[in-house]
């Protein structure tokens, strides 16, 4: 049997669970709507989805990211327990400062270039760039800041709930008065 050819970027766009589809709560990112959504017959009552990336519903990335970030939850939900897939926007220069998280970060550069400064275990610094295709495990609590000179889109799975915790607390933007 002749298997059809898939392209990297769809397979990209599989989520690994399902709970596409619900409305954007406060301080999330939209959540896409599958194109096409089938029970497995495994009985676990999991689905595989489907996604056009023309079709997914980009809106503002969370409050934690600096202005002009977009985000689609393709899978999940980042702010609860479980497995979540995202997908992150950035424009020309967009920059997140040093943070961390509580969970391991997979991140995989689907579009423009990404720039990761990474400190492990305060061994100090070391600064990587991307480009399309590229990607990086970031384990829980390893601090690191990303910053992108074209732009870039990139997806990032992780188990929930996903936080963002910025190394020094003047660099986060939910602690700025409201403009």
């Amino acid at each position: 049997m002749k298997l059809p050819l898939v392209s990297l970027a769809t397979v990209l766009a599989l989520p690994l669970a399902l709970h596409a589809g619900q409305p954007a709560k406060p301080g999330h990112p939209p959540t896409a709507k599958p194109m096409h959504a089938m029970p497995m017959a495994s009985g676990t009552g999991a689905a595989h989805v489907m996604y056009e990336a023309g079709e997914l519903k980009w809106g503002p990335a969370p409050p934690a990211f600096e202005p002009g970030a977009q985000a689609v939850v393709l899978s999940g939900d980042p702010g609860k327990p479980g497995l979540f897939v995202l997908r992150l926007k950035a424009p020309a220069g967009f920059k997140v400062a040093a943070h961390w998280h509580p969970t391991d970060e997979y991140v995989t550069l689907l579009e423009g270039d990404l720039t990761l400064k990474m400190d492990e275990n305060g061994k100090g610094a070391h600064e990587h760039t991307f480009a399309p295709g590229g990607y990086v495990l970031l384990p829980a609590k390893m601090h690191h800041a990303a910053s992108t000179r074209t732009g870039m889109t990139l997806q990032v799975s992780g188990m929930g709930p996903f936080e963002l915790n910025y190394v020094d607390p003047k660099d986060d933007p939910r602690m700025r008065p409201a403009k």
